[in-house]
């Protein structure tokens, strides 16, 4: 229970933090909220719809500071920009990052902007080996050899011995590779959008950059257009 409050607190934390950063840059106004400065009803707003979108997406949190720390040492992950390309990522996107659109809302995304995400995320996976095992019976003496070299061995009640084989090996895509959506602002729901439905798809590793490409840009980080 206790760390269920914790992890709450540090969503809260993150999302506030996110928001001040948006609050701070009058560029994020116009995209995010009416007027010259937003109101505390909309800042409230803002925040607890980001923090229901994260509890109900499943998915991890990032802020710039670790994103940057994470690119400026080429960590091995997927960067998502799920912005329209001719109004957003052709212009201006996180170093790295591929392009798959992505809708305002769950029920907008269609199969065949699903069906891009998928495309373009699955040939950048990190691969991993997995081993398909089987226990096969060996005699006492074999048994115990096999048992002194730490091999995985088993003995039955009726004294029939066994050591696990390996009998296929298989390289396979690795759904735990670390994977960020990030969309415009604090107020976009996109990367959210296709954030959550990787987590649906089975990704382990999945972050949401809440504060976007205008976070990214306010906080003075390098760019680069389209390839």
């Amino acid at each position: 229970m206790l760390g269920g409050i914790m992890k709450k607190r540090n969503v809260l934390a993150l999302a506030l933090a996110l928001v001040m950063s948006v609050g701070m840059s009058s560029s994020v106004f116009a995209a995010t909220w009416s007027g010259s400065a937003p109101k505390e009803n909309d800042v409230e707003k803002v925040t607890y719809n980001f923090m229901n979108e994260t509890k109900a997406g499943k998915y991890k949190l990032v802020d710039t500071a670790t994103l940057k720390n994470w690119v400026d040492k080429k960590d091995k992950m997927i960067v998502v920009d799920t912005m329209p390309a001719a109004a957003s990522y052709n212009k201006q996107h996180v170093p790295g990052a591929i392009n798959s659109v992505a809708p305002m809302t769950e029920k907008e995304y269609t199969s065949a902007e699903k069906a891009d995400l998928m495309k373009q995320v699955k040939p950048l996976l990190s691969k991993k080996t997995v081993k398909k095992t089987t226990w096969t019976k060996v005699s006492k003496k074999t048994y115990k050899k096999l048992k002194k070299s730490n091999r995985k061995t088993k003995k039955s009640k009726k004294k029939v011995y066994y050591y696990k084989k390996v009998v296929k090996k298989s390289v396979v895509a690795d759904k735990n590779t670390k994977i960020v959506v990030y969309c415009g602002h604090i107020g976009c729901a996109r990367s959210h959008v296709a954030a959550a439905y990787l987590v649906k798809q089975g990704y382990t590793n999945v972050y949401r950059y809440g504060g976007g490409i205008s976070a990214w840009v306010d906080a003075g980080n390098a760019v680069e257009p389209a390839a």
